[in-house]
């Protein structure tokens, strides 16, 4: 399955999921590879307060996923709260305790360094590609 495919199930399933808390979500998306057995999520634009209940939601979903591997695309987001930062540990313990790994993939600086000083960097493997996340 091409990621142009993939990209089309996640537009799919954004219109079916509509927005929530009164805002579109457009920017947060789910996506489904199957060639690889794995959940994606994309996240674009900014973490912040604003976007934290969207945010927390589209983990949520993500974590009922039947794939043993997740994988966070956080390479467009250019901001990322602390409190966003801190939705990631306990994501990652619920995925954990559902026999599911759950990846980063990182590219903006910005983004790098709230998980660095948060202290969540150090739970997560460093993964710079969707490719290199979905590979192991």
């Amino acid at each position: 399955m091409s990621l142009v495919t993939e990209h089309q199930q996640a537009e799919e399933w954004h219109r079916l999921a509509g927005p929530q808390h009164g805002r579109d979500i457009r920017r947060l998306t789910q996506q489904d590879s199957v060639r690889r057995g794995c959940a994606v999520a994309r996240v674009e634009g900014e973490l912040d307060a604003a976007m934290y209940d969207d945010f927390y939601d589209l983990l949520r979903r993500c974590l009922h996923t039947d794939r043993s591997i997740l994988v966070l695309d956080l390479r467009a987001a250019g901001f990322m709260s602390i409190r966003s930062a801190s939705l990631l540990v306990s994501a990652k313990a619920d995925a954990a305790a559902r026999g599911l790994d759950l990846r980063l993939v990182c590219g903006r600086k910005e983004v790098e360094r709230v998980l660095e000083v948060t202290g969540v960097r150090p739970l997560f493997r460093h993964y710079p590609t969707i490719e290199a996340a979905l590979g192991g």
